[in-house]
């Protein structure tokens, strides 16, 4: 089953993050590179955390999110997106 539109917006906008962090990656850069760059990402976790792609059944308390189509991915996405921007502003003060 394909990812939700919602879902693919955000799961975009998490890939050119990353690959924005790559390129940087690959040439000197700054503290305010990264701020910007955790910027993006900060928003897009907003997004996703406000419920913009809150697809739960209201009315089944069960009903985890995580388990549908996509939204595990994103999740997955979100955390590694964070962690590389962790290690690249850690590996500054080197």
């Amino acid at each position: 089953m394909p990812m939700q539109k919602d879902l693919e917006k955000i799961h975009q906008g998490i890939q050119e993050v990353m690959r924005e962090s790559k390129s940087l990656a690959h040439r000197r850069y700054s503290p305010n590179d990264i701020q910007n760059l955790q910027e993006k990402l900060h928003k897009i976790d907003a997004q996703y955390k406000e419920g913009i792609i809150d697809d739960r059944n209201k009315d089944d308390i069960n009903d985890d999110p995580y388990e549908h189509e996509g939204q595990a991915q994103v999740a997955d996405d979100l955390a590694k997106a964070h962690q590389k921007l962790s290690e690249m502003l850690s590996n500054l003060g080197q």
